[in-house]
């Protein structure tokens, strides 16, 4: 039976974390599918080898090296054979089925990368659908944080119960075709952390693609922030944008979306 569905898992130091989310990737995903988890935590060969028995539905990667995001990303997008392919992140669990969002994008070939609408564990809609990050942009949001202590901040021009189009996805969860993968090579294994997704989700439109906000599938989303808290974090994520506006600009420079709203039955 031909695999339709590939998921990624980045593990690093947190099996606990992949194995609650590998089971309601069980629970919720009907069509053939395939889970490739990819380490990069550099166990030792005693236990990779336990690791590697503990689940037989996971296809385990164990990498040489801790790249980085991006890195251990592709490393299992290499090997994957689905049509549509995921990156997830380990901290995110499925509450709905994704069958009807392949559907969508079976019949949808424009678009290049989808996403469902993420809630935290209290049941709130978390910003993870965004408008691209400009510097002005950026600045603003940290205010907007500090002043409003907010972990999630929605954009007040947009409706999140609706299927529409969007500017970039966060990496906790995408959906790609295989031509969009194929037509931009991957993410960017320049980005050790952080903007990696902003990244991909711009060269993926560059190519001609759309990026999706598919809000009939939900999944819960933790998220750690940690470059919220922590200075060697917040260090990488400042670099990253840095690295970002590099090369697609500070204020402009980035491809336009068409802004469509897609109707529903």
């Amino acid at each position: 039976m031909d695999i339709e569905l590939s998921v990624v898992i980045v593990e690093y130091h947190s099996i606990s974390e992949i194995m609650q989310c590998v089971a309601s990737i069980k629970t919720h995903i009907k069509m053939p599918y395939e889970i490739i988890v990819s380490s990069n935590s550099c166990y030792d060969k005693l236990q990779q080898e336990e690791i590697d028995h503990t689940d037989a539905n996971i296809r385990w990667l164990f990498n040489e090296k801790n790249g980085g995001f991006a890195y251990a990303m592709n490393e299992g997008l290499k090997i994957a054979k689905g049509s549509y392919l995921v990156i997830m992140n380990s901290d995110c669990a499925l509450i709905s089925d994704l069958d009807d969002m392949i559907n969508f994008m079976d019949c949808h070939p424009e678009i290049g990368a989808i996403a469902p609408q993420m809630k935290d564990p209290n049941g709130n809609i978390q910003d993870t659908a965004r408008p691209y990050v400009t510097l002005p942009r950026y600045l603003w949001r940290q205010i907007k944080r500090i002043i409003g202590h907010k972990t999630s901040i929605l954009d007040t021009d947009m409706n999140y119960n609706k299927i529409q189009t969007v500017d970039w996805l966060i990496g906790a969860f995408i959906m790609v075709s295989r031509k969009a993968y194929e037509a931009t090579g991957g993410l960017d294994e320049s980005y050790f952390l952080y903007a990696e997704d902003l990244d991909w989700c711009t060269r993926i439109r560059q190519k001609g693609f759309e990026i999706v906000y598919y809000p009939k599938a939900v999944m819960i989303y933790k998220g750690t922030r940690r470059a919220r808290s922590n200075s060697k974090y917040a260090k990488i994520f400042i670099q990253s944008h840095i690295r970002y506006w590099k090369r697609f600009g500070y204020f402009y420079g980035f491809p336009r979306r068409r802004h469509i709203f897609f109707a529903t039955k």
